[in-house]
C-alpha cells in the first residue's frame, strides 16, 4: 500500500501544480465512504481532453506510463477522463463536471488530503454499473455500504442520476434500497 501511496503523492502534486482539477473515485472513494475493502489501485477522474496533457507531465517528470488513449496507467494509479456507461442502447454521460467539482470532498487517503468525489456521484456511478462478485466487482456492495454509513444530499443525488440520464433505472434501484428521492 505504501508504494501506491507515493505515486499518489506524485500524481497530485503533478495535478495540483499544474492547475487540473480531479477527483479519488472508484473503489478507493468507496472506502472512504463505505466498506473497508483493501484498495487494490486508485481510480482518479481528472478534467475532460486533459490525459495527453498528463501523460507528457509524467514523461516529463521521467515516468513511463502506459497510455491507451482512454487511460492511463501507471503504478496502481488510473486516470480517466470520462466514466460515460453505455448500456442497453442508452448513454450515461459521467465527467468531471461542474457540479461533481462542487460537491468534490477533501479526505484523508494514504496519508495525504485528497479530492474526493461526493458518496453521491459514486453511488451513482456504482449503481448504475451494478456489478457484483459475478464480475469479480464489489459496486452494488459499495453502494449499500455508503448508504449505511454516509449522510446523503438527496438533492444532488437527484440531479446527479438526472445527468447521468438514468432518473427511472437509478430511482428503482435506490427504492430497493430504500432511498427515496
Amino acid at each position: 500500500m505504501s508504494l501506491i501511496a507515493g505515486n499518489l503523492a506524485v500524481v497530485q502534486r503533478l495535478l495540483t501544480t499544474n492547475g487540473m482539477p480531479w477527483a479519488v473515485f472508484g473503489g478507493a472513494a468507496a472506502y472512504l465512504y463505505g466498506p473497508r475493502r483493501p484498495i487494490q489501485d486508485v481510480d482518479l477522474l481528472i478534467a475532460r481532453g486533459k490525459l495527453p496533457t498528463v501523460v507528457a507531465l509524467l514523461k516529463a517528470d521521467g515516468k513511463a506510463v502506459q497510455f491507451d488513449g482512454q487511460r492511463i496507467l501507471w503504478r496502481g494509479i488510473k486516470l480517466v477522463d470520462d466514466l460515460t456507461v453505455r448500456q442497453d442502447g442508452h448513454i450515461h454521460p459521467l465527467q468531471l463536471d461542474q457540479p461533481m467539482q462542487q460537491h468534490l470532498r477533501q479526505m484523508p487517503l494514504l496519508g495525504a488530503q485528497i479530492a474526493v468525489a461526493s458518496p453521491e456521484d459514486v453511488i451513482a456511478h456504482k449503481l448504475l454499473l451494478n456489478r457484483g462478485a459475478a464480475e469479480g466487482k464489489h459496486d452494488y456492495e459499495d453502494v449499500v455500504g455508503i448508504i449505511r454509513r454516509q449522510t446523503l444530499d438527496h438533492a444532488y443525488l437527484t440531479t446527479r442520476i438526472r445527468l447521468l440520464n438514468a432518473e427511472t433505472l437509478l430511482r428503482e434501484r435506490l427504492a430497493a434500497l430504500e432511498i427515496l428521492i
